[in-house]
């Protein structure tokens, strides 16, 4: 059975939109006409970044989604980064079962292994509107199912792009982070400023107001709605949009607390991604440019709630909202300098890997509204929810669970391949997190206890900031023993 418990709501923020939503109506059934499907998500927003974990944050539109339905609250992703992370998601499938491990490289069309959601929803009868990042990682690739499509300059045959259509906008923003370097997430992309540009030539403000044109004018009566609205941040840089660093008091903003080591303990992650760039900056910042940081990184919360919030008040107008499912989704954490200096993704660590998944609108059931669900959820759930919420049948070989059943994973699992010739596996309960380092072999299914290199098990309910590896611990053997079985057995699943 499931284990829930109420959630009490702390809504504190200001919505410029006035959102206020009423949401009324019942699940999907044979009398019933199917729900209109809003998928809003962001990129590298951290779990606990959220106004109801955390009071500092204020993301009011979270919080009322949160409070008028499910948060899962031990959801992870399946690859801590965001193309094989969202292939995972918008496929059903885990990353090894699909063959896209890192940033590098995503599938041409003809080699999806699965239908991607936009064309499964399609098929079925959807209108299909995509705004915002996906990141497949691809060329040439169609929209994959999406019949309108806006995003700002990853091409897709058939979408609109921002470099193109307002290439000055696209310019001024690109111009003000040139100098935060690749992915916008060097040392000065992670401090930020208080952005210059105006919010429509931001690229989220631009997708933002074709999303927002689009429900003014495109939406089609006749069919129901597969909305998806996806945002480039908080992913640094926080060049945050005048107004919302000042919801803020840097007073109040913590400075990031650091294991007490002398050099960097993270066996499966050592040295990945930009390591000596940050641990040599951030080792000697003073405290104003940590509380700056993280400042902005919230305001960049806030300012992607705002927008969530503009978007649903406008569908609500329009009477979308009566019969509807809201998802949101991040892609992966942010590490925000944790556990030695630590930025960005790439590792198998509670900041990194967690992420923020609530189940809102209409066609939450009534019993379920209001409340935390402490499952293992994995961001492969969301295919199979969305699918069963609407009446599609799940495709065999879907390896996800409805979120609004009963069913549940005995563990969260992920996996890093950014070695070339490791991979890293996690098995996380609520309690424990145990990391396997291995050999990579080229299939899942091959892996044997033999190709263990190293590992790291973490405490969780005791050691919540992973300090503490007890991998090689006896008093924990039991444990170990039990979970390195646990995931060797899922591995030769896939």
């Amino acid at each position: 059975m499931m284990n829930r418990t109420i959630i009490i709501p702390i809504c504190k923020g200001i919505l410029a939109a006035g959102f206020l939503l009423i949401l009324t109506g019942s699940c999907a059934s044979p009398n019933h006409p199917p729900p209109n499907i809003i998928f809003l998500m962001d990129d590298q927003h951290r779990w606990d970044a959220l106004g109801f974990i955390d009071p500092e944050v204020q993301t009011p539109t979270l919080n009322f989604l949160a409070r008028e339905g499910i948060f899962f609250d031990q959801a992870v992703c399946q690859a801590p980064m965001c193309v094989p992370s969202r292939y995972s998601m918008m496929l059903g499938l885990y990353p090894n079962q699909i063959g896209v491990f890192s940033n590098a490289k995503g599938l041409l069309d003809h080699e999806l292994p699965a239908i991607p959601l936009p064309q499964v929803l399609k098929d079925a009868g959807y209108q299909t509107a995509g705004f915002g990042k996906t990141h497949w990682r691809a060329d040439p690739i169609s929209t994959r199912g999406f019949e309108i499509r806006y995003t700002d300059n990853l091409y897709e045959e058939g979408a609109i792009l921002m470099s193109d259509t307002d290439p000055e906008a696209y310019k001024q923003y690109m111009e003000e982070t040139e100098e935060y370097g690749g992915g916008e997430e060097n040392n000065l992309g992670y401090i930020g400023r208080t952005s210059e540009v105006p919010e429509e030539n931001h690229r989220d403000g631009w997708v933002f107001n074709r999303c927002m044109d689009f429900i003014d004018h495109g939406l089609d009566n006749d069919r129901p709605l597969f909305l998806y609205l996806s945002f480039l941040k908080p992913h640094a840089a926080h060049n945050v949009p005048a107004g919302y660093e000042e919801l803020y008091d840097i007073k109040n903003t913590p400075v990031t607390a650091q294991p007490p080591w002398e050099k960097d303990h993270s066996p499966h992650a050592a040295g990945l991604n930009r390591r000596e760039m940050y641990e040599n900056f951030w080792k000697t910042a003073d405290k104003q440019l940590w509380k700056e940081m993280k400042l902005r990184y919230w305001a960049n919360c806030t300012w992607i709630d705002d927008m969530f919030g503009r978007t649903l008040s406008k569908l609500e107008d329009k009477g979308i909202l009566d019969n509807a499912l809201i998802v949101y989704v991040s892609d992966h954490g942010e590490m925000l300098g944790e556990r030695y200096y630590r930025f960005n993704k790439y590792c198998l660590y509670e900041s990194s890997v967690r992420v923020p998944v609530i189940l809102s609108g209409s066609s939450i059931p009534d019993h379920l509204r209001n409340t935390i669900d402490h499952r293992p959820a994995q961001l492969v759930d969301i295919y199979p929810t969305i699918l069963q919420t609407v009446g599609i049948e799940v495709p065999q070989g879907s390896v996800g669970l409805n979120l609004t059943g009963t069913e549940q994973h005995p563990a969260g699992f992920s996996a890093l391949h950014q070695h070339p010739e490791q991979a890293s596996f996690m098995w996380r309960t609520p309690d424990y997190k145990l990391i396997l380092v291995m050999n990579r072999k080229k299939l899942a299914g091959d892996y044997q206890e033999s190709d263990i290199i190293d590992g790291e098990l973490y405490n969780l309910s005791k050691d919540p900031m992973e300090w503490e590896n007890i991998y090689k611990e006896q008093h924990e053997k039991d444990i170990l023993e039990k979970m390195t079985e646990e995931l060797l057995a899922h591995l030769a699943t896939l």
